[in-house]
């Protein structure tokens, strides 16, 4: 046999070896999340990536392109495939076999550099971590360049600045398969800028935040900094994930909506608000009520939470003990108007703007006129009846009580950052007196006693002092198994060594069965000492 000969047969036995091996492996890549560009009729053209400006946290931290990865721009032949198939892992072989079989160009994620023959490796960018923090903050692309939800969409403009591409043109017969040898054409003009969005987030304190609430399967969370304001913090559950939107759209839990900025029944947590409006009007906080576990109201009974009677309460153990009896009396003595100025001042009934474009749900609260019905006073008391805020609304309002009774705005773009990443800062937002230190102070003992004694004890933080008010809202929405699903908020503050606030934390979770909000704010609570 000639050696030519023997080439040629070596060669086609040795196709035919590397497509068993491969196809012995049955993962798939995923090509879809690569778009394909047919060019004219001789050539084809694959976009292997789009840079994108980044998205900082506070410190500098990048929350967007944050992870390197290599794309492949690879022409199938035996040897391409085989160099590539040790590079790209053995998940990915059936997708390798089927490329080689197909004859056409393609792109292939590889874990290291490759280089050979028909071959063009690129280190890129990931948008998105594989676990993308402050997710529904962030927001996502829509055909993976133009910002469709959160910040990605407030900025887009600026973010889609530098949009340099990597383009790999390949040369095609007729059937529109890749001619081996032919020259690849690459047009790059990637390259991601330093400059970008910086949020008030901070990235630690975020992934603190998601771990310790790995347990709520619907809700939302927010940590405040307590002299601020600024959000440093905010999760939303379940969350969009940016790498995956078509899985998003099919889960009936509803990813892409962002619950941190959305409205719901606060309960109980409301009463904090009343009763500031009670302080402010010079109600006496020792006056007793005596609790038997229920009040009639115009023919209509309203329960206390759990259905017992509370016996003798005053405004400090009735918040302890979460008594709803007391706050619908309250309520009674108090001039509507008066309660309503006061829910007015933290923020209720405001949609708050964080962004250009993203802004908290405005919320909902009883008008005066409504409140002149007795049983709408009785609801409004402990925040039931046409009451809803989102948790950011809650957290900024409990934080004007653990800030000494001044409200600042909740802030979430901290500036801009130019190439030098010399950042460009948004000026604080300037807070407002909404109530008497005196007040604020006096809250702020009810509440550490809460966490001590009352119904936040379960929650409360074992290394630090804080100040905790619970809350469960009815929301007539029944789940499959007839229980009806409830609002379940733990929202308060943790102090540092000095007994200072330090941070404010609200929790939320959407659930018909087990709540595990306390939990949660315990875990977050802790966690957040190390970053005081």
């Amino acid at each position: 046999m000639s050696i030519r000969r023997m080439i040629t047969a070596y060669a086609f036995i040795m196709f035919f070896v590397v497509i068993a091996i491969l196809g012995t492996a049955s993962a798939s890549l995923g090509g879809g999340m690569y778009t394909e560009v047919v060019g004219r009729q001789s050539t084809y053209t694959l976009s292997v990536a789009t840079a994108r400006g980044t998205i900082y946290d506070r410190n500098g931290k990048p929350l967007t392109n944050a992870e390197e990865k290599y794309i492949a721009a690879v022409v199938p032949n035996v040897e391409s495939v085989s160099r590539l198939n040790a590079a790209a892992g053995r998940e990915r072989r059936e997708e390798l076999r089927v490329a080689l079989e197909n004859g056409k160009p393609f792109l292939i994620e590889v874990n290291t550099p490759v280089h050979a023959d028909g071959i063009e490796t690129f280190r890129v960018y990931n948008r998105y971590a594989e676990h993308q923090p402050a997710a529904n903050i962030i927001g996502y692309l829509e055909n993976g360049e133009t910002g469709a939800d959160g910040i990605e969409k407030s900025f887009d403009s600026m973010l889609a600045a530098s949009n340099g591409t990597i383009d790999v043109t390949f040369t095609i017969d007729a059937l529109g398969n890749a001619i081996s040898g032919a020259e690849l054409l690459v047009d790059n003009t990637y390259q991601i800028a330093d400059g970008g969005v910086v949020l008030t987030l901070d990235r630690d304190i975020q992934l603190a935040l998601e771990k310790a609430c790995a347990s709520i399967e619907k809700g939302a969370a927010v940590v405040l900094d307590c002299k601020t304001g600024d959000i440093l913090a905010c999760a939303s559950f379940p969350a969009v994930d940016p790498n995956n939107l078509d899985a998003c759209l099919e889960d009936a839990d509803a990813p892409f909506l962002n619950r941190a900025l959305s409205a719901y029944a606060p309960g109980s947590v409301f009463k904090l608000f009343v009763a500031a409006a009670a302080l402010e009007a010079g109600a006496d906080y020792r006056e007793s009520y005596e609790c038997t576990g229920s009040i009639e109201v115009d023919g209509m009974e309203f329960a206390c939470y759990d259905g017992k009677a509370h016996g003798e309460v005053n405004m400090h153990t009735a918040l302890r003990k979460s008594c709803n009896g007391y706050f619908v009396e309250l309520m009674e003595k108090l001039e509507p108007d008066r309660v309503l100025r006061m829910v007015h001042s933290l923020g209720f009934e405001n949609p708050l703007s964080l962004a250009p474009g993203l802004s908290c749900t405005a919320g909902t609260l009883s008008s005066a006129q409504t409140l002149q019905n007795a049983r709408a006073r009785a609801n409004f008391s402990f925040g039931q009846g046409e009451t809803t805020v989102s948790p950011v609304q809650l957290a900024a309002a409990v934080n004007a009580i653990a800030a000494g009774g001044i409200y600042t705005p909740p802030r979430l773009v901290y500036g801009t950052a130019d190439a030098n990443l010399e950042i460009e800062k948004e000026d604080l937002n300037e807070g407002y007196k909404v109530m008497e230190p005196t007040t604020a102070n006096r809250l702020r003992a009810y509440m550490e006693s809460t966490a001590r004694y009352g119904t936040g004890i379960s929650g409360a933080p074992q290394n630090c002092t804080s100040g905790i008010k619970t809350g469960t809202a009815q929301t007539g929405v029944y789940a499959e198994s007839g229980d009806e699903i409830l609002n379940y908020w733990y929202a308060g503050y943790i102090c540092d060594s000095d007994d200072a606030p330090a941070y404010t934390i609200v929790i939320l979770e959407e659930t018909a069965g087990e709540s595990h909000t306390a939990v949660a704010f315990q875990k977050t609570g802790e966690a957040l000492v190390d970053f005081i």
